[in-house]
């Protein structure tokens, strides 16, 4: 990461200037990597990049969905390899954002890619290894019951949907990630 500042002053020392900022963007970019349980870290840039900085701290970038205005609900799987997110649209009726798609990257890439035509409430990943994701989609405005679908990441194919009361106790277990 390169930072450039700009200094009053003599010119000769602007360049020892943006060395110590590198310097310190370097170490402080290693830093943040230490904390980091999964090895990855997912963020987006103000341009709309998604960025992945794997386990070896190269930083993949993921161009955006057309009409994606953000990301949120970043989750790391334990498998170190897998990270997934949602991509957030401008709502159509003006109230706020939209989460449409949940994106679903390994290993250098983007290896899944779930739509909804309602909205994203909550998302999670129903084991270690990353091989499936649950998540609640419904309308913006009340639903009766809650629609929670189990997905496999490899094929996209839906294996289980339960819909009920994200309260009642006796869901199924692979919906306990899922909020509204």
């Amino acid at each position: 990461m390169e930072m450039q500042i700009k200094t009053q002053g003599s010119p000769s020392r602007r360049p020892l200037l943006n060395r110590l900022c590198t310097l310190l963007a370097v170490v402080l970019s290693g830093v943040a990597a230490l904390g980091q349980d999964t090895g990855i870290h997912v963020n987006a840039d103000l341009a709309g990049l998604t960025h992945v900085v794997d386990t070896h701290q190269k930083d993949h970038v993921v161009a955006p969905e057309k009409g994606q205005i953000g990301i949120d609900s970043i989750q790391t799987a334990k498998d170190g390899k897998t990270a997934a997110w949602l991509v957030l649209y401008q709502d159509p009726g003006g109230r706020g954002p939209v989460s449409g798609t949940l994106v679903v990257w390994r290993g250098g890439k983007v290896v899944r890619r779930f739509q909804t035509d309602q909205t994203f409430w909550s998302w999670a990943f129903d084991d270690a290894q990353a091989k499936r994701v649950a998540y609640h989609v419904g309308p913006m405005h009340g639903e009766p019951a809650a629609r929670c679908e189990l997905h496999d990441v490899k094929t996209g194919r839906l294996a289980l949907v339960w819909q009920g009361d994200l309260r009642d106790a006796k869901r199924p277990p692979w919906t306990e990630g899922l909020s509204h």
